[in-house]
């Protein structure tokens, strides 16, 4: 008896220690999965984080009629028609050495210092200059009081006559004339706008005007250089803004504003063209072609500011850009639409961004104040409607959803666009399962309801042995082989469904009228043999008919036909290449836990079915199904985020383009894909880096979304049959 008590009670400690290390292993997964979300959130979330913004301080400096912001933020450069160039520390107020050289003074006319650092300069004695700001600073030196500024000035070209104003440049490397460097400059004079084009190195001392000839009732107030210099963009008082060929004077384009122009500028890149209003109206426009014509066109509009706008200076790292009235200074965000910072002023005066964007500087006309804002918004170009919302995007006649993370150069405009790639998920799983869903379903209802038990050991086992194979090497099979096979064979491999199935239909009968014993010993349980002759007829007769039906039907060439008949691009690599082979991994899932829930099913129904008149086929469409119906929901639903969560095949069997297009022809890029081709060239941080977290995000609560609802549907159709 005490022993009998001591082993009880081992075992009742077991028993505890068991359910304790269950109960603590299942624990762990939920938080191990539960760690994953949240630090997946944890990435995620700082994109949508509002931009921060503080002042720097303010200093007391001359008045100025330019300024720029060194890179760093540490170093102030103010230019001034009488007292030239002054480079200040920031925020201390410290003047920092600086060369007397230069243009003589008083400068007769100066353009406002670009973000580049770059300013044209026509000094006392009419001589033209071009200044590019550089700083001589020892090695590693971070300390700007150890930095002298050093201007490169280039040109002292005598002009043939000196304008009231030097409207703008556009600087051209490499360009013509005989010269390293060529200018294209367009002023203002008491008779109209001129231009030139001129070399910094030109052999001739005198730089010549040529006057523009535009409609008379047009009246200018604002110009800019087109990107390559061909162009020039005027702003009217009329409220016009009008392209401009210079050398014909002939108008190539021309847009209404909707109210005076008071401004012109470019942001990064100098494709968009930013136009502020004397009401305080703010809108970017673009050339388009249409129809074989360019045409500007508004592509972008921002908030209002509360005056005449006077100018614009774009960051030299993303689309932002800085625009100012008199009253007041906003930085919007050229793709998202998105203000980021906003102050007001206590006068005009001159202003700067940096180029990296995270410094804004204001100095008053009026009482030399300089006032600095830092700006902290590492994300600007993400936003909830571009990520989820078509965008008009630089070189888009219309907004499209866009995925394109990287570009070919430093100002190209990332295109952060989820819905393709939720699109591509979707398309890829629809193709897969079309596949896959009617062959393991119906496989498995054969094998567990008509083949014998010996098909059935041999069928099984075979379909399983599937799942073992890796993706890898399913997506390689696929990619090197299926789909060059299929484009040479795409009409056989169309044409070979309906060719069995017409065999099939003409077969059957003749199944009919064989003897019922030949038909028991051969035939029950065995039918899938008989379709092996069915199967090798068809493709014997399809690949003597494609190839006809091509050449008579289709001119030849069904990629033509497809293209001329449908506007349909055949792509190698396209979606059903993608649903072949990932149906092959999909299809052992979903028939073998089909196959064990057809099998489940008690015999009792079957024989009571079969007992009362029905055939085997109808007690196994009607009863069988029906019954095992949450079993083969559920094979279903797992296949389903099989599908969904599928990378290797989709990487290698489709171009990975993220298209938008149903066709079974065109490739696509899902999520899991898009995951692993943009992540090794992700910055860590980055904005790139970021959204692909929200993008593994969305992916995990897709498949949580489709698991959670194929359980609520299994439970309710369990309840449903399980009174048969």
């Amino acid at each position: 008896m005490p022993s009998t008590t001591s082993h009880q009670a081992r075992a009742k400690h077991v028993d505890k220690f068991m359910a304790f290390t269950i109960s603590g292993g299942g624990l762990l997964i939920i938080g191990a999965v539960l760690a994953m979300l949240l630090f997946i959130l944890k990435e995620a979330i700082p994109l949508f984080l509002p931009p921060q913004s503080k002042s720097m301080g303010m200093l007391q400096a001359t008045r100025a009629g330019g300024a720029w912001v060194d890179e760093s933020g540490k170093a102030i450069v103010l230019m001034s028609p009488t007292g030239g160039l002054k480079a200040l520390r920031f925020p201390e107020g410290t003047p920092l050495p600086a060369p007397a050289d230069g243009p003589a003074l008083p400068w007769r006319s100066a353009t406002a210092l670009n973000a580049r650092g770059e300013s044209l300069v026509v000094g006392a004695d009419g001589h033209l200059f071009l200044t590019r700001l550089t700083w001589s600073k020892p090695a590693g030196e971070n300390d700007p009081a150890q930095w002298t500024l050093e201007p490169r000035w280039q040109g002292g070209l005598q002009l043939e006559q000196v304008p009231s104003e030097i409207l703008h440049f556009r600087l051209m490397e490499g360009g013509g004339l005989g010269g390293d460097v060529s200018l294209r400059i367009v002023a203002q004079t008491p008779t109209g706008l001129v231009w030139t084009e001129t070399s910094l190195e030109a052999s001739s001392p005198v730089v010549a005007w040529k006057s523009i000839a535009y409609e008379p009732s047009l009246q200018p107030t604002a110009v800019v250089w087109s990107s390559d210099g061909k162009i020039l963009f005027v702003g009217t008082r009329e409220g016009q803004l009008v392209a401009l060929d210079p050398e014909s004077g002939r108008s190539l384009s021309s847009e209404g504003f909707g109210e005076p122009i008071q401004s012109l500028g470019f942001a990064l890149g100098q494709q968009s063209l930013l136009v502020g209003g004397v009401q305080g109206k703010l809108a970017a426009y673009q050339r388009v072609r249409v129809n074989e014509v360019f045409k500007l066109q508004a592509f972008h509009s921002f908030p209002r500011l509360s005056g005449p706008v006077l100018g614009f200076q774009a960051s030299q790292r993303d689309k932002r850009f800085l625009a100012w009235t008199a009253s007041e200074m906003v930085v919007d965000h050229l793709t998202t639409e998105r203000r980021m910072f906003a102050a007001r002023l206590e006068g005009p005066g001159a202003a700067a961004l940096a180029p990296r964007g995270d410094v804004i500087l204001h100095a008053n006309e009026a009482t030399g104040a300089l006032r600095l804002w830092s700006l902290d918004a590492p994300h600007p170009e993400i936003s909830f409607g571009l990520l989820w919302g078509k965008t008009h995007y630089e070189g888009y006649e219309k907004p499209e959803y866009v995925w394109q993370s990287t570009g070919g150069a430093d100002d190209f405009e990332p295109k952060f666009s989820l819905v393709p790639l939720v699109f591509g998920t979707l398309k890829g799983t629809l193709y897969a399962m079309l596949f896959a869903f009617p062959l393991a379903v119906l496989g498995a209802l054969y094998t567990s309801q008509f083949a014998t038990p010996r098909l059935k050991n041999a069928i099984k086992p075979t379909i399983e042995i599937m799942a073992a194979l890796p993706s890898v090497v399913l997506g390689f099979l696929a990619g090197l082989v299926m789909a060059p096979l299929l484009e040479r064979m795409a009409v056989e491999v169309f044409l070979y469904p309906f060719v069995v199935l017409l065999l099939s239909l003409l077969i059957a009968p003749f199944w009919g009228r064989l003897s019922l014993p030949f038909r028991n010993a051969f035939g029950n349980g065995r039918e899938v043999l008989w379709m092996v002759p069915v199967l090798l007829v068809a493709l014997m007769l399809t690949s003597t008919m494609g190839p006809w039906i091509e050449r008579v039907v289709m001119g030849g060439s069904y990629r033509t036909w497809l293209q001329s008949a449908l506007g349909v691009t055949y792509d190698q690599r396209n979606s059903l290449v993608v649903g072949f082979a990932m149906g092959f991994a999909v299809i052992p899932i979903i028939f073998t836990i089909s196959e064990d829930a057809l099998s489940s099913v008690p015999k009792s129904l079957t024989s009571a079915s079969l007992a009362c008149g029905a055939s085997p086929w109808q007690t196994a469409w009607r009863i069988v199904l029906p019954t095992a119906s949450p079993g083969i929901f559920s094979a279903t639903m797992v296949g389903l985020g099989r599908a969904i969560g599928e990378t290797m095949i989709v990487l290698m069997a489709t171009g990975n383009t993220p298209v938008m297009d149903w066709s079974p022809f065109n490739g696509m890029r899902t999520l899991s894909a898009n995951i692993a081709v943009e992540i090794p060239e992700a910055p860590l941080h980055g904005s790139l880096y970021r959204v692909l977290f929200l993008a593994a995000f969305l992916l995990f609560i897709l498949t949580f979304v489709l698991n959670t609802v194929a359980e609520l549907v299994r439970q309710r159709l369990r309840r449903r049959y399980e009174s048969i």
